[in-house]
């Protein structure tokens, strides 16, 4: 009975820290590849010359694929200048905890 315990606790620990390591994985990917996402706005609109057209579409895009878009343009004489700020919501399944993620990066 001893030994039934032994394992029934074994496997359960192992259980955890697979939960926990699928967990991590999830939330990296997820982390990357809005990291990749912001990369490609940016790059977008320093191609398009800050046109709005293009600003105003991403900004689509980023909503349709769950993320919130905000583009502040910055106008210094000549030079322009634009903070693109990329959050998302993580939602770990089964605890239901949120967490918000922000990434900032300017278009020049």
């Amino acid at each position: 009975m001893r030994m039934m315990i032994e394992h029934f606790i074994t496997f359960f620990l192992l259980l955890v820290f697979v939960w926990i390591g699928v967990m991590y994985v999830m939330q990296n990917l997820s982390y990357s590849s809005a990291r990749q996402y912001h990369s490609g706005v940016v790059n977008q609109i320093e191609d398009s010359n800050f046109s709005e057209d293009i600003i105003a579409e991403c900004k689509d895009k980023a909503e349709k694929v769950g993320y919130d878009l905000n583009i502040e343009r910055y106008y210094n004489g000549t030079n322009q200048d634009a903070m693109v700020t990329l959050s998302f919501i993580y939602e770990i399944p089964i605890l239901h905890t949120q967490k918000t993620y922000s990434i900032q990066g300017y278009a020049r």
